[in-house]
């Protein structure tokens, strides 16, 4: 699988966890979702929303509606790992995630995307993205993202 590394800006990086691994000693697939969101979460605070428990479910509640992950390879206890992590489109009320999981010599580990949706926290309706995280998200993705207004 080719996939451009370079479209990402955002990565983090981690040890697997012994606690990560099942019986045949890889990392369990439902684990690579909670790395996925962790980036995810990291990439918000990195193009400038706040650090703020409340944020994402009262002031600004994105949930995601899809996942979709290629597994390629596996991980072990105490490989280290990246997980590169950029928004790919925005549509009127949402956003759509692309993800890579690499071991640190640069193996692809997964493909994932997902998508998330902006929704009012009290009435719980899906509304259009606030202009401040459009802008947001256009001026650290550049050229490398979609902007699909329907």
């Amino acid at each position: 699988m080719k996939i451009d590394l370079s479209k990402f800006k955002h990565i983090i990086t981690g040890d697997v966890r012994f606690e990560e691994v099942d019986s045949f000693g890889i990392v369990h697939n439902i684990k690579y979702l909670y790395w996925l969101e962790h980036a995810r979460t990291q990439y918000f605070f990195e193009i400038g929303l706040p650090k703020n428990k409340d944020f994402f479910s009262r002031q600004f509640p994105l949930v995601t509606v899809h996942t979709k992950i290629d597994y390629f390879n596996s991980c072990e206890f105490t490989d280290e790992y990246k997980v590169y992590t950029r928004v790919s489109q925005i549509r009127n009320s949402s956003i759509k995630f692309e993800n890579v999981v690499t071991l640190k010599a640069g193996r692809i580990v997964a493909h994932a995307g997902g998508v998330l949706v902006y929704m009012d926290a009290k009435t719980k309706k899906v509304e259009r993205l606030p202009e401040v995280l459009r802008d947001l998200l256009q001026n650290y993705e550049g050229d490398n993202i979609k902007i699909i207004n329907e």
